[in-house]
């Protein structure tokens, strides 16, 4: 629904670069006019929004939206393969000419994400659009997580429903990581993302302060305004402001999470965690929330030692943990997240 500072942006991305660079015909219609994240060379971008609408959010924009997308798709040959990525977008696809070949990616746990603590009449609505949205229809679940609390906590069976990992250019990602950093020999943690809710850096900061590390705490990434306010707050509150530096969004975070002693996350939930991966290619261990979902499909075996509980006492324990006796990161670690056979097991949903 856009190419802003996230995620799954940045995983349609690296698929739409790779599947381009192995001779496929490959485009981003992007629904939104916000671009973060430059568009790779051999894709076409498709601009589906109406520049000059500045109409708001109402009864009939779904449909409005998906009548804007067919425009920009109209007279064009059909796709061997179509996925929608993030909610919204889901539901314009669904109204769209290509309602019917569409794959959704899913990309977060949706009973927290959409129903979250809504209680009543609003909770009734948001499980019925969600309902909507991917009752019958084809779905790609990024983790076994996230295809769990759609089929089984919520109750939603979509045509069918695969697992298929977010994928990761492993080399890329290390020769990013190797350029220079303003932060190489000092001695801090690191946390990348937004400063959204999930994200919980009130926990976090607890952490932080909690664990027996006494360097500082790197804060890559950035969010809205009033988010941005609060975490100032907070950090003001806990008396940490010597300790934590905020250093907004990176188009290359890599040597930042490459030159930390570990990458620590305090999320409530996720829907796979990228960043995670993205620690463990840069060789940087993590310390992570036991969250729905992700986190535990991927720091396993002696990377488990990083895990917590959702409580600042336990992600604490968990960084000193990962501090005291970092786990060994094995290639086949790293390598099962490649973006070489996830490609491929996307591609072969076109059959």
């Amino acid at each position: 629904d856009g190419l802003n500072c996230g995620g799954a942006e940045k995983t349609v991305l690296g698929l739409a670069e790779h599947m381009s660079r192995a001779g496929h015909s490959v485009a981003i219609a992007s629904l939104k006019d916000e671009q973060v994240y430059p568009v790779p060379d051999g894709v076409e971008f498709i601009r589906a929004f109406d520049p000059e609408s500045r109409a708001p959010w109402g009864a009939g924009e779904l449909g409005r939206k998906a009548r804007v997308l067919n425009r920009h798709l109209a007279g064009r040959a059909p796709w061997d393969l179509v996925i929608s990525s993030l909610m919204s977008a889901d539901r314009i696809a669904n109204r769209s000419m290509v309602g019917s070949d569409v794959w959704h990616q899913v990309v977060t746990t949706p009973s927290k994400a959409q129903l979250g603590d809504h209680r009543g009449l609003k909770r009734i609505r948001r499980h019925r659009r969600l309902r909507r949205t991917y009752a019958g229809r084809r779905v790609v679940a990024v983790s076994e997580g996230v295809k769990r609390d759609l089929v089984e906590t919520l109750g939603i069976q979509p045509r069918s429903c695969v697992v298929i990992p977010n994928p990761f250019d492993v080399d890329h990602i290390r020769r990013l990581a190797a350029e220079p950093c303003a932060l190489e020999g000092s001695d801090y943690l690191v946390h990348m993302g937004r400063f959204g809710m999930s994200k919980r850096l009130d926990r976090l900061l607890g952490a932080f302060g909690r664990s027996s590390f006494e360097g500082d705490l790197v804060l890559v990434g950035t969010g809205l305004r009033k988010e941005r306010q609060r975490l100032q707050e907070m950090i003001a509150s806990s008396g940490l402001e010597h300790r934590v530096r905020l250093v907004g969004f990176q188009l290359n975070p890599y040597p930042f999470i490459k030159h930390a002693r570990a990458l620590v996350v305090g999320s409530d939930y996720e829907g796979f965690c990228n960043v995670i991966v993205e620690a463990l290619i840069c060789g940087t261990p993590v310390a992570s929330t036991r969250c729905p979902s992700g986190p535990d499909e991927i720091l396993t075996g002696d990377l488990s030692i990083g895990l917590a509980d959702l409580t600042e006492e336990s992600l604490a324990e968990a960084v000193d943990r990962v501090l005291r006796s970092p786990p060994t990161i094995t290639e086949p670690s790293v390598r099962r997240f490649a973006i070489e056979p996830i490609a491929q097991r996307y591609l072969a949903l076109a059959d």
